[in-house]
């Protein structure tokens, strides 16, 4: 008697290979993202969701015009229960093909967990977001009559600022968008590197962006296919009947 086990196992590889461009796609400014809820930057950077949104339950508002969401929470579905989802570990969401990423406790003040939509797509993404922030404001009390300060201080104020980032799609670093940070991150487009470098500090500052469009548009990235590949393995055993 023969008695045969046969045992499939799944295994996820990650293809990393660019030339095989046939089976990537590139990753443009509009570059729409399968909807779902991102675990980590490699389930993101190759467009594979661990959580489609209908095997989820979800409470969240979103606000396409601020590229904010808000959720409260996530509960992972299953024919049995329903188990809550961490937010902390959830790196990005994706909504109606826009990715948005969490932000860190300290980003905002929000009671929510919230997250921000990357504007823009390409080998350097951009998005950002406005919080309010206690800043100091030099005050001065004048004469009335002779217009004279007779007393000045300093008091603090809550101002609503916007923080501006940018992300490298092949590191998954985070940085502020500035200047400094633009030129450190554009060094394989020389070109572009050189006519920033030629530009005043306030001509760089005013065409950051416009910079930023150029060097996605020049500088093609492709989203890293994942692979699944069925792995057979067959064990025999052989019996002898008495």
């Amino acid at each position: 008697m023969d008695l045969k086990i046969l045992i499939i196992s799944l295994i996820s590889l990650f293809a990393f290979d660019v030339s095989a461009q046939e089976d990537s796609l590139i990753l443009t400014k509009n570059y729409h993202f399968k909807d779902g809820v991102y675990l980590s930057f490699e389930a993101f950077q190759s467009n594979t969701p661990d959580y489609k949104w209908s095997e989820l339950k979800s409470n969240l508002v979103t606000n396409p015009q601020t590229f904010i969401t808000q959720i409260q929470y996530v509960y992972i579905r299953t024919e049995e229960k329903e188990t809550p989802l961490d937010l902390d570990e959830i790196w990005c969401v994706s909504l109606a093909g826009i990715p948005y990423l969490r932000l860190q406790k300290g980003d905002t003040k929000k009671y929510l967990t919230t997250f921000a939509g990357l504007q823009l797509r390409g080998k350097i993404c951009y998005y950002s977001f406005e919080d309010y922030r206690l800043v100091q404001i030099h005050m001065h009390a004048y004469n009335p009559y002779t217009g004279i300060p007779f007393r000045s201080g300093i008091i603090e104020r809550k101002k609503n600022l916007k923080f501006e980032k940018i992300l490298n799609f092949e590191t998954g670093e985070i940085a502020d968008l500035t200047v400094e940070n633009i030129k450190k991150w554009i060094t394989d487009d020389q070109k572009l590197l050189d006519t920033m470098n030629e530009l005043s500090v306030e001509e760089a500052e005013e065409k950051l962006f416009k910079c930023l469009l150029i060097y996605d548009d020049r500088n093609v990235i492709r989203i890293k296919k994942r692979d699944v590949i069925e792995e057979v393995i067959v064990i025999e055993e052989e019996e002898n009947d008495e």
